[in-house]
């Protein structure tokens, strides 16, 4: 059984410029609430260990990874354990630029960013997913619609809809925010014909620092019979990155 490892931050509250939870508010500023809720899932950066468990019809598969990240510009995704042609892949986000390194091969493959919405790896998520592409406090307009409970939560019914500007895939996004720890509870992805494309859960939560971060996210396609779940093994956030762990030059090398 994998023993959670999870990095307990020394800070009981966040940063001053993390706004606060506006728990008693039925109609809150959304705009800092994103804030807040982007702040909470991603930190000014993070070091990560997940297990992907991929279930479709036809076949069950898992996938362990490592992720740094560093604000929403950096991102490293390297799988630790896969199959054959899986292990030691990786993924870099710089900026707008993505990259692939493919270690049957040995080489570095730049993707274009019409990608960014496709699967990785086979999962219900994407690349745009794996490596926070887009930003539900700047690519969206939020709007709070009403107070909804949600498996025995309170919480707040936001509908956010992309800016001219968003290269997001996404026609609609909906989130149920719980009012208690502005942690999300379920997300919902809807294409530009308005139609459901997948609904994401989030769940097992705890306390990490000053943060009630969700432990597992499990992503449900319009597909039935297919679902991939992302469980954190540890989870460091605010952390100390390296500029050079998402060099280039690094990943050409096959180094993390």
């Amino acid at each position: 059984m994998t023993v959670l490892l999870i990095a307990l931050l020394a800070a009981a509250e966040p940063p001053p410029d993390v706004p606060k939870c506006p728990s008693d508010s039925d109609a809150p500023d959304v705009v800092a609430l994103m804030k807040r809720t982007e702040s909470l899932l991603e930190g000014r950066s993070s070091i990560a260990v997940v297990t992907m468990g991929i279930k479709t019809p036809a076949y069950e598969r898992n996938v362990k990874m490592k992720l740094w990240t560093k604000g929403r510009d950096y991102a490293l995704v390297r799988v630790l354990e896969g199959g054959p042609r899986e292990t030691g892949m990786m993924t870099l986000k710089r900026e707008k630029q993505l990259w692939n390194y493919l270690p049957q091969a040995g080489r570095v493959m730049k993707l274009p960013s019409g990608m960014m919405g496709d699967s990785w790896m086979g999962s219900d998520f994407t690349n745009d997913d794996l490596v926070r592409g887009s930003s539900i406090a700047n690519d969206f307009t939020s709007t709070v619609d009403k107070t909804i409970e949600h498996e025995g939560r309170k919480a707040w019914f936001i509908t956010l809809k992309p800016k001219p500007e968003s290269k997001t895939v996404w026609g609609k996004v909906e989130l149920i925010l719980d009012r208690q720890s502005c942690v999300p509870l379920e997300q919902r992805f809807y294409d530009e014909e308005g139609a459901l494309a997948r609904r994401m859960a989030f769940s097992d939560l705890k306390q990490v620092g000053w943060r009630t971060f969700p432990m597992k996210l499990t992503m449900f396609p319009a597909e039935k019979g297919r679902q991939t779940s992302m469980t954190y093994e540890s989870i460091e956030l605010d952390v100390d990155v390296a500029d050079d762990t998402f060099s280039l030059r690094r990943l050409q090398q096959g180094r993390e």
